[in-house]
């Protein structure tokens, strides 16, 4: 049996072997090639990159389905399916390659199947039973007799197949004109969805233009865990981030963020798809496969325009070796994008990490407790942080994470008198990461945001803002957080400038449209504030709601703000509900909700509290709460001069001589 050139492909889950291999022997016994990876997969071959190579040039491919393989979310399977998916684009209207066979009665509507499934006819074989009919259409399709005769008759009818036509006229009367009615109805569908082309041409209409991405950009998708164990899943995630993060250093190439590239994880999109959204010219994709200290790595670059792979690569490596490893595989992909670098690759990509394998395994661990947004996770990750420390004192990137997760749990978690020490730490962490790493552009932007946050250093976090954004000129996070900066030292232009260039670099990047409603909002300009937070809440931006409860009360929809927003567990829209209440003469709840918020913040909620009180026209009260988070060195200070909420109360002496005393910067 030929390798190089299989006639069939048979992907399946792991639930579906059985039936699989009946399928398969079936196939073999009547001549078919079959290649099917119980029996192909030897050991010493690279299973990934084999795998691509055969779907690569199989002249069909045979998917089973069933609910075991609808019920999984992940699975290598899935990724066989996009491989296919993606060859399929290239291909003719006309020529038969995905061959989709349901082994029990899953719906071809299922919401778990691609797309591409749904435009081709299904072939059924009930509880994997096979049948002389469905050999038959096998051999038919691989001869490509089914593009001859048309995709209307049902696989698995013994009927014998139409006669060919004796010429191209014969077609009278009026059942000739019948039968063509029912083809062409039979086909529209199929028609209007493969050749939007021709529809187009046949109209004397012009197609849009074809995507065409910035140059020299590209995204790395989050590479696939091999490791034959689900909870090492930690592990390629944050193999896959360090690998988009060594792009991210170098100046000569655009990177979509994290959040963009990693909310395609366990979709099956198109690579046009993907790249279309990501707004990038290529997609770096890959497999990660860890026995104790020895990892495999497979990584494939991809053309985003032609679908082709432009390179890949199987590297075999100790884990103290990773780090050069990353520069390895950066400089390939550069020269196959044919981009001309200025920088050392080696020296930008490797700085502040670790040749440490278990400190590495410690901060994966980590960043996965991170991700789990709650005071535990932040606790389990702190201590996780520690541990690689201590296995490396000079790991600069476990120091940045460390200052993260202290600036969490003192902005979101610890008690007030606790708050003051933790940010201390927090700072200590992200200076001492400076130390070890000066270019490293992340201890930079987290040294800002500790010093805005807990110290109220305005001009130091412009100072370090402005040095990471001259490392890292396109990372999307930096330039939120100098838009939000702008923003916050009244200048609006700069401000708007930098949110809408984060989102035209990242579009699929949620947290950059959260990053713009707010900055829309501190500028004057909520109706586009408004529009910026319902696009992120629709990508599952949770975080943005107070953002939105502020652009709906400053746009006067206070029903909608009281309706709403006072359920939100957060200070920020307890206060704008209770300011809409009182706009709406409900007094009586609007105390209600203030006195509830106050219970559950004390005066860790004093911003919020200034806000209500000016809402209310109680100049008095606002004042006091003003001077009381100056005390306290409320993180919410930092919008004192912007916050819309404070205007009632702007021009008060007493409320301009704190803004004099936070030394704001020009």
């Amino acid at each position: 049996m030929s390798e190089s050139t299989p006639a069939v492909f048979l992907s399946y889950a792991s639930d579906d072997r059985e039936a699989a291999q009946r399928i398969c022997d079936a196939l073999r016994a009547a001549g078919i090639e079959v290649w099917f990876d119980q029996s192909e997969l030897r050991g010493g071959d690279a299973w990934d990159n084999k795998i691509r190579a055969q779907i690569k040039n199989c002249t069909l491919f045979l998917v089973v389905l069933s609910q075991h393989a609808c019920a999984r979310d992940e699975g290598y399977f899935r990724l066989e399916w996009k491989l296919a998916i993606d060859r399929s684009y290239q291909m003719s209207a006309t020529r038969p390659f995905l061959v989709p066979v349901a082994i029990d009665a899953t719906p071809e509507t299922s919401p778990s199947l691609p797309d591409r499934f749904r435009d081709v006819q299904w072939m059924r074989l009930p509880d994997g039973a096979i049948s002389q009919a469905f050999v038959d259409r096998m051999r038919r399709l691989l001869s490509n007799e089914s593009a001859k005769e048309g995709l209307a008759s049902s696989a698995l009818q013994s009927t014998p197949p139409p006669r060919k036509r004796r010429g191209r006229w014969l077609l009278a009367g009026v059942g000739a004109i019948v039968l063509a009615i029912v083809a062409a109805v039979a086909v529209r569908g199929y028609w209007l969805r493969e050749l939007p082309s021709r529809s187009l041409e046949a109209a004397n209409i012009s197609a849009p233009p074809a995507f065409k991405a910035p140059e020299h950009s590209i995204a790395v998708m989050p590479f696939a865990n091999l490791s034959g164990d689900a909870s090492q899943e930690y592990f390629s995630d944050g193999l896959s981030e360090e690998i988009l993060d060594s792009f991210s250093r170098l100046n000569g190439i655009r990177v979509a963020a994290r959040s963009a590239s990693f909310s395609f994880k366990g979709k099956n999109d198109s690579v046009a798809d993907m790249a279309h959204k990501l707004n990038v010219g290529a997609l770096l994709e890959g497999s990660v496969r860890r026995a104790g200290n020895k990892v495999r790595i497979s990584a494939h670059l991809i053309d985003a325009s032609s679908g082709f792979e432009l390179w890949s690569q199987t590297y075999d490596r100790e884990l103290k070796d990773i780090l050069a490893l990353q520069a390895e595989i950066a400089n390939a992909v550069t020269q196959s994008l044919k981009i001309t670098l200025t920088q050392d690759i080696s020296s930008v990509v490797e700085v502040g990490g670790t040749r440490n394998p278990e400190a590495l395994d410690d901060l994966f661990r980590a960043q996965r407790q991170l991700q789990q947004g709650t005071r535990e996770g932040n606790q389990a990750a702190l201590a996780l942080a520690d541990q690689a420390i201590r296995l490396d004192p000079g790991y600069a990137d476990a120091y940045v994470i460390r200052a993260k997760i202290a600036r969490n749990l003192a902005a979101l978690y610890d008690p007030p008198e606790r708050v003051g020490s933790r940010f201390e730490e927090a700072r200590k962490d992200a200076e001492q990461a400076i130390q070890l790493a000066p270019g490293l552009m992340k201890a930079h932007a987290q040294y800002a945001m500790v010093l805005q946050d807990g110290f109220l250093d305005f001009r130091g976090a412009q100072r370090q803002l402005t040095i990471a954004g001259e490392i890292g000129p396109n990372d999307t996070s930096v330039l939120r957080a100098r838009a939000l900066l702008s923003a916050y030292l009244l200048h609006p232009d700069e401000a708007i400038e930098l949110s809408q260039r984060a989102i035209a670099l990242d579009p699929q990047n949620g947290p950059a449209y959260s990053t713009a409603a707010l900055t829309m909002n501190l500028v004057g300009r909520p109706e586009e504030g408004l529009q910026n937070a319902d696009h992120a809440l629709s990508m599952g931006i949770e975080g943005v709601r107070p953002t939105r409860c502020v652009a709906l009360y400053i746009l006067r929809r206070f029903e909608e703000v009281a309706a709403s927003c006072r359920i939100l567990e957060t200070a920020e829209s307890q206060a704008v509900s209770a300011a809409a209440l009182h706009a709406l003469h409900r007094q009586d709840e609007a105390q209600r909700v203030l006195d509830q918020t106050v219970k559950e913040n004390g005066d860790a909620g004093a911003f919020q509290y200034a806000e209500v009180y000016s809402q209310w026209g109680n100049t008095e009260l606002a004042l006091h709460w003003i001077e009381r988070a100056y005390e306290l060195k409320d993180g919410g200070l930092v919008g004192l001069q912007v916050h819309p909420l404070l205007n009632p109360i702007r021009n008060e002496p007493r409320f301009q001589a704190v803004v004099k005393k936070l030394n704001f910067p020009p």
